[in-house]
């Protein structure tokens, strides 16, 4: 199939979140405790990940079109900013399922 047949897709695939069970008991977990919380797990990863990055030489990460210092600024940023970007990035994503 060629690029010109493919449909082009304006928004980023459909994140996935836990819906609402039909039948809540109240020893369940809040639906919205449980997203909070892989919304931390996520951000922390992703901050490993720019930690992870630094440890490549200067040639590594130009061929990776990387630069060091936002790499250093994305592995000093809080766990509370990574998410408050996840987060938006998110309702930008719904909007443009609208």
């Amino acid at each position: 199939m060629s690029d010109q047949e493919r449909p082009i897709k304006a928004c980023v695939a459909k994140r996935q979140e836990p819906s609402m069970p039909e039948v809540y008991m109240p020893a369940m977990w809040p639906v919205e405790f449980q997203q909070k919380a892989l919304d931390w797990v996520k951000a922390w990863r992703w901050r490993r990940l720019y930690r992870r990055l630094l440890r490549l030489s200067d040639r590594q990460l130009r061929m990776r079109d990387l630069s060091r210092p936002l790499l250093q600024n994305k592995a000093r940023m809080p766990l509370r900013q990574i998410v408050a970007e996840q987060r938006s990035a998110a309702s930008r994503v719904r909007a443009c399922e609208r």
